[in-house]
């Protein structure tokens, strides 16, 4: 009976020291770093203590505003061009477009405000300038089917260029001729001053080719050397036009601008002719600037049956038509500045041959450089 009677007031101490440690919690609590509002959450336990109720209480709020959802909180970051934007037009202008070279080297267009470095004058009357010239050239030519591209940048070596005796002048070339690449080519020309003024006879100006080798693969070479040139150009030079006697002597005709001439090498055991018009006065474009010529259409045959070798003239046919385009810069001493070749059927129906072999040729080349380097 007493421990009975002493029961209800046993279970008043324990809620009285239950509660007396619940309210020390923020006591302890505040004394260690920031003040933080304390919210307690009760529920039923074993013991035979209740206080408040059994539904949940929410969880504390941070301090501060509420934090953005995840996706609004990432910076937001501009696309990546891929394509640049488009340039403004610049109004009343049209760009030129660029003379693309067989590399891929730009050559500017013709400048026809610049001045040519030499005039086309009708006679060669000076010397041609020795130096390395450029010239830029396309197109390939074929041996016995086997196709070669002309080098698209090459040059050509002036050489020996000189006034031989009054108004007689020479010089020798390395590099392509008429479609002929690394050939040696000698030219001379005369001017009217070359000899006394005789009426009975043909005016003495004149341009022509006096040699042209071409080195064969192997050793050797076809060569072309004439007891007189070939002419290339008749001077005083004039664009082709209705035949008019010479005015000063009418039994002897002036240049009509169109010529036929035929040379012939027996020791070589070479010949070449050609078929020629002059289509009068051009300019040239040497990346920029104008080199004045006279341009000539022909139609060139080179025959023989030699070749020389490195020991002897070995046999060897040669039977080859080319339809040849070419302007003869006067005022440069003679060099020609612009050609394109190109192989034509032979009038006997025979099969192009150059040296013995198969040969075609469909090449350009024309000069980059108003000067030598």
């Amino acid at each position: 009976m007493t421990r009975l009677a002493h029961l209800p007031r046993v279970r008043r101490l324990r809620r009285r020291i239950a509660a007396a440690a619940l309210a020390g919690v923020p006591l302890l609590t505040s004394g260690c770093g920031p003040s933080v509002p304390v919210q307690l959450g009760m529920k039923n336990v074993p013991l035979d203590i209740t206080v408040g109720n059994d539904v949940p209480t929410k969880p504390p709020a941070a301090h501060g505003p509420t934090a953005p959802p995840v996706d609004q909180a990432l910076p937001v970051f501009a696309p990546v061009v891929t394509v640049a934007p488009a340039q403004p037009a610049v109004q009343n202008f049209t760009p030129p477009a660029p003379l693309v070279v067989g590399s891929g080297v730009v050559c500017p267009q013709l400048d026809t405000g610049k001045a040519s470095p030499a005039a086309a004058t009708p006679e060669v009357d000076d010397a041609a300038s020795n130096g390395v010239w450029k010239f830029r050239s396309s197109g390939e030519l074929s041996v016995n089917g086997a196709a070669f591209a002309l080098p698209p940048q090459n040059t050509r070596t002036i050489s020996a260029a000189t006034e031989a005796s009054r108004g007689v002048f020479t010089f020798s070339e390395t590099g392509v001729s008429f479609g002929f690449p690394g050939a040696l080519t000698q030219y001379r020309a005369s001017d009217s001053t070359s000899a006394p003024a005789n009426p009975l006879a043909s005016p003495t100006s004149s341009f022509g080719l006096t040699s042209f080798t071409m080195p064969l693969p192997g050793g050797g070479a076809w060569v072309f050397q004439p007891a007189t040139p070939l002419q290339l150009l008749a001077t005083p030079a004039a664009q082709n036009t209705t035949y008019q006697p010479d005015p000063s002597n009418p039994a002897i005709p002036n240049t009509t601008g169109s010529w036929n001439a035929a040379q012939n090498d027996a020791k070589d055991g070479t010949a070449m002719s050609i078929q020629a018009t002059d289509l009068g006065h051009v300019r040239v474009n040497a990346c920029g600037t104008p080199v004045d010529a006279w341009q000539v259409h022909a139609i060139l045959t080179l025959t023989g049956t030699l070749v020389q070798s490195t020991a002897e003239p070995a046999p060897a046919t040669t039977d080859l038509t080319l339809d040849v385009t070419y302007a003869v810069a006067t005022g440069l001493g003679g060099m020609i500045v612009d050609e394109t070749v190109k192989t034509v059927a032979n009038s006997d129906g025979t099969a192009p041959t150059f040296a013995g072999a198969g040969f075609t040729d469909n090449t350009a080349s024309t000069i980059s450089a108003p000067q030598p380097t």
